[in-house]
C-alpha cells in the first residue's frame, strides 16, 4: 500500500544518492536541482569519473561525494573498460557507505523529481525496513512478458530476468521461478540501513558479478533474486514513482502526466532508453497531450523548465 501524502519520516537521517561520471554530470546537476525544488534532503553522489571542476561545483552545493565501493570479486577488466559500472555495483553497498543515515533513497542519474511527494512516499514505504521499489508492470508496456512463439502451443520466455539469470548460469529451477515475474527497476528504490535485504543482495552479487558480462545488470537481478527467491520483504509503489513512459503531457499544468486516468502528475521521471534526450536539451520527442493534441517535449528537468518559462 502506498503511504498517504502527509506521511513523512524524520528528515535528519535521510539521504538521496545517485552517481555519475563526467558525461552524466549535467543530468545529475538537474536531478539535484529538481530535488531542491521540493526539499532540503541530504544528497550524495558516487563519483566515477567527474572532473575536478564538477566535484567542486557539487561540494559548493553541500553535496556529499562518495568513492565507489568495489568488492574484491568485481570484474576488473570490465571496470577498467567502463568505470561507471562501479555505480551499479555500489548500489548494493550503500548501507555500509553511508553508516550515518537511516533511510537511503537511490535515484539513477537519468531521473528527476517532478512531484515532491514521490520521494516522501518512498521514504515512508522503506521506514519499516522493507524494500520500496516499483515493479515494471502496467502502462509501460502492452505485453507483460516477452515471449517467442516456437509453434502453436509452445513458446520461449524472453523476459529480462530469465535472460539475465541464464547469462549468470543460475540453475533452471531459479530461472523458472523468476522468469515470469515483473522486473523490479533498480533505477529508483529506497531502503533502511538496517533492512535485512542488504546482506542477501551482496550474497547474490558475490555469486553473479564475477561471471562474464554481468556487471551492468547485476543490481536488478540481485534485487529480483532476493525478493522472489529468498522472500525478503518488499513494498511495491505505483509506476508514478519510477515513470519510464508512455509519455503524456498535461498542457494545463505543464507537467508530465501518468498515462492512467485521471492522469495525475508523474512523481519521478526516469529517462531510461532516451539516449538522444539525455544528450541534449535541443532533442525532443513528440508525445500526446491530455487535451488530445501533440507536443514536442524534452523530458529532462531542464527541458521541462525551459518549456514552462517559454509558455509563461
Amino acid at each position: 500500500m502506498t503511504p498517504p501524502d502527509h506521511l513523512q519520516t524524520p528528515a535528519a537521517r535521510r539521504i538521496i544518492v545517485t552517481g555519475c561520471d563526467h558525461a552524466y554530470f549535467e543530468l545529475v546537476a538537474e536531478l539535484i536541482a529538481s530535488i531542491r525544488d521540493h526539499a532540503d534532503t541530504a544528497i550524495a553522489v558516487i563519483d566515477c569519473g567527474m572532473t575536478a571542476g564538477q566535484r567542486t561545483a557539487l561540494q559548493a552545493q553541500g553535496v556529499r561525494l562518495l568513492a565507489p565501493h568495489i568488492p574484491d570479486y568485481a570484474p576488473r577488466r570490465a571496470l577498467a573498460k567502463r568505470p561507471s559500472l562501479a555505480i551499479n555495483i555500489s548500489k548494493l553497498w550503500l548501507d555500509q557507505m553511508l553508516p550515518d543515515f537511516d533511510l537511503i533513497l537511490w535515484l539513477d542519474a537519468d531521473t528527476w523529481v517532478q512531484d515532491g511527494q514521490a520521494p516522501e512516499r518512498m521514504f515512508a514505504a522503506a521506514q519499516s525496513q522493507t524494500l520500496a521499489i516499483v515493479p515494471e508492470i502496467g502502462a509501460k508496456r502492452a505485453d507483460l512478458l516477452g515471449v517467442r512463439w516456437m509453434c502453436p502451443g509452445w513458446m520461449q520466455i524472453r523476459s529480462f530476468l530469465y535472460k539475465n539469470a541464464t547469462r549468470a548460469r543460475l540453475p533452471f529451477a531459479i530461472r523458472r521461478r523468476i522468469g515470469a515475474k515483473p522486473l523490479l527497476n533498480a533505477g529508483v528504490f529506497c531502503l533502511h540501513r538496517n533492512a535485512p535485504i542488504w546482506p542477501v543482495l551482496r550474497r547474490w552479487q558475490a555469486l553473479i558479478l564475477p561471471r562474464r558480462h554481468m556487471a551492468f545488470t547485476q543490481d536488478q537481478l540481485c534485487i529480483a533474486l532476493a525478493v522472489y527467491i529468498d522472500g525478503l520483504p518488499v513494498t511495491f509503489l505505483d509506476n508514478s514513482h519510477n515513470y519510464i513512459g508512455p509519455w503524456l503531457l498535461d498542457e494545463t499544468t505543464g507537467t508530465l502526466a501518468n498515462l492512467f486516468f485521471p492522469h495525475a502528475p508523474v512523481g519521478i521521471v526516469h529517462m531510461a532508453s532516451q539516449k538522444a534526450m539525455r544528450s541534449g536539451l535541443e532533442n525532443t520527442l513528440t508525445i500526446p497531450t491530455v487535451q488530445g493534441g501533440q507536443a514536442a517535449v524534452n523530458l529532462r528537468y531542464g527541458g521541462m523548465r525551459a518549456r514552462s518559462a517559454h509558455a509563461g
